[in-house]
């Protein structure tokens, strides 16, 4: 019985052995959402792309914005850019946007966020608010970024 389990033993201690984690690009997430936040403190719907700190310090100074700075700043951006994606100022509280779907061809990253508006006769606090969500994409050269969901029309963006 003890030379079962010394093989059943060694049989697992084998397996462990060899599934290591490796990093394989195709593994690596197309995109993924850092954080949302009702108050960006950006005023009109689009897109803010940013690829160095200097840029996100930018970002975080805007005077109305209320983000997860912490998270913000743990993107090590030499791997990961931020694309901020704004809703613009809206008059109530209730609205916000979040990541759905990333896609990509070689060249261009397609990306789709869920909009999300109170319910008609919803009590909602009459402020102004600036949703966006702020996803973490490859640094990759990308001809373009395209998002659906915040308007009529696709956002493009060319980095």
């Amino acid at each position: 019985m003890s030379s079962v389990s010394l093989v059943a033993g060694l049989a697992l201690l084998a397996g462990c052995a060899s599934s290591h984690v490796t990093e394989d690009k195709r593994d690596v997430p197309l995109a993924r959402q850092v954080t949302q936040s009702a108050h960006c403190g950006l005023t009109g719907p689009g897109l803010a792309y940013v690829q160095a700190a200097e840029r996100l310090q930018q970002m975080l100074d805007l005077p109305t914005q209320n983000m997860a700075v912490q998270q913000l700043r743990q993107v090590d951006l030499a791997k990961e850019h931020l694309l901020f994606v704004t809703l613009g100022e809206r008059p109530t509280s209730g609205y916000s946007l979040s990541l759905s779907s990333a896609q990509s061809t070689t060249s261009t990253l397609q990306l789709a966020v869920t909009m999300r508006s109170p319910a008609p006769g919803t009590m909602t606090a009459q402020v102004i608010t600036s949703p966006c969500v702020v996803v973490a994409v490859p640094a990759r050269d990308w001809s373009q970024i395209r998002v659906s969901g915040v308007r009529d029309q696709d956002l493009v963006l060319k980095p």
